[in-house]
C-alpha cells in the first residue's frame, strides 16, 4: 500500500471527518499514515489553541499500519508544507497518496488509488492518479469506470517519485513561459495561466498550479474515476481556498465496489475532456463569482 499523507491545520472537525472516512477503507490497516500540521499564524487570536487540539487528536489516531506526524512550530503555508512533506515521504516510498483535511473519502478510495498506482507505474505518460472527479457527461458508448484528462486534481491524488521530482517548483525562467499562456489555458482551462502568474507575483502560494504546469510541459495526463471517490467537505467558508458555494460538485461513490475498468489506451476522450474542462470555462467561472457573492450573506 502507498503511504497516505494528510496536511492539516486548525480544523479539528474536518480532520476527524477525513480520518473517519479513511478508516472505512479496509486497506487503511495496511497503510502508513503521515500527518503534517502547519503552525499557527502570528496575530491570529485563538488559533494556536485550535492547532494544539488538532495535534492532540493526531497523537491518539489508531487503525493504520503506522501513524507518523510532524507538527510545525511556524506557519509555512499550505503550498510550502505540501512540497516539503510530499518530497520527504515520496523519497522513501517511491509513491504517495496525498490528502488535505477537508475531504471525505469513499470506502473504496484507497483500493482505487493503489490499483491506479500499480497499473500505471511504468506508464510514464500518466502523471497522477486522481480520486476526485467533476460530474462529467459520459457518452452512451463509453463503458469504462475511468478516463484520462489533462489537468490533475489536488483533491485526493497520488503520484510516483519520478513524476513528483520532475516538477520545477521555482520556475526561474518564468519570463520565457508567457508565450505558452494561450496553450496552457486550452490544455487545462481558462484560469490556468492567471493562477500561475498570480503565484509568480506572490498573490497565491499554490503548489498545485506548478504541478499542473509541469504536467502541461511534459504533455502528460491524469487518471480520473467516472464516479468520484472524493467529495470536498470544505465548502463551509472555513477552508483556506474554498467558499460556501462551489461549482465543483460531484457524484460521490458510496459503494464498496472494487472492480474497475480502464481504457485500453492512455488517451484523451474528446467528449469527456470537454465535459471535465468545462468546469474551468470563463462562463462558469463568472457564474461562480456571482454565486460566491450571494452565499457570503
Amino acid at each position: 500500500m502507498a503511504p497516505v499523507i494528510i496536511f492539516a491545520f486548525n480544523r479539528l472537525d474536518a480532520l476527524i471527518n477525513v480520518i473517519t472516512s479513511l478508516l472505512l477503507n479496509e486497506e487503511a490497516q495496511e497503510s502508513d499514515l503521515f500527518v503534517f500540521v502547519d503552525g499557527a499564524r502570528e496575530g491570529k487570536v485563538g488559533e494556536r489553541e485550535l492547532v494544539c487540539s488538532v495535534c492532540r487528536y493526531i497523537e491518539n489516531i489508531v487503525g493504520f499500519k503506522s501513524v507518523n506526524y510532524t507538527f510545525s512550530e511556524t506557519n509555512k503555508g499550505l503550498g510550502n508544507s505540501v512540497i516539503k512533506g510530499v518530497t520527504e515521504v515520496i523519497s522513501r516510498y517511491g509513491k504517495a497518496i496525498v490528502l488535505e483535511d477537508d475531504l471525505i473519502l469513499a470506502p473504496n478510495f484507497l483500493f482505487f488509488m493503489n490499483q491506479g498506482l500499480d497499473k500505471y507505474k511504468e506508464e510514464t505518460s500518466v502523471f497522477s492518479i486522481c480520486g476526485y472527479s467533476n460530474k462529467v457527461k459520459v457518452p452512451k458508448d463509453y463503458s469504462y469506470d475511468t478516463y484520462f484528462c489533462t489537468r490533475s486534481s489536488s483533491w485526493g491524488w497520488a503520484t510516483w517519485a519520478d513524476r513528483w521530482n520532475s516538477v520545477d517548483w521555482e520556475l526561474e525562467n518564468f519570463d520565457k513561459c508567457h508565450i505558452l499562456k494561450k496553450e496552457f489555458n486550452r490544455w487545462g482551462g481558462s484560469d490556468c495561466w492567471k493562477m500561475l502568474n498570480d503565484w509568480k507575483c506572490g498573490r497565491n502560494k499554490s503548489w498545485a498550479i506548478r504541478f499542473c504546469f509541469a504536467q502541461f510541459l511534459q504533455k502528460k495526463v491524469s487518471l480520473f474515476p467516472v464516479t468520484s471517490k472524493v467529495q470536498n467537505d470544505g465548502f463551509d467558508g472555513q477552508g483556506t481556498n474554498c467558499k460556501r458555494w462551489s461549482r465543483f460538485r460531484c457524484i460521490f461513490d458510496n459503494s464498496a465496489k472494487k472492480e474497475f475498468t480502464y481504457p485500453e489506451n492512455v488517451s484523451i476522450h474528446p467528449s469527456l475532456f470537454r465535459s471535465a474542462i468545462g468546469y474551468h470555462s470563463i462562463i462558469k467561472r463568472i457564474f461562480s463569482r456571482i454565486m460566491y457573492f450571494v452565499y457570503r450573506f
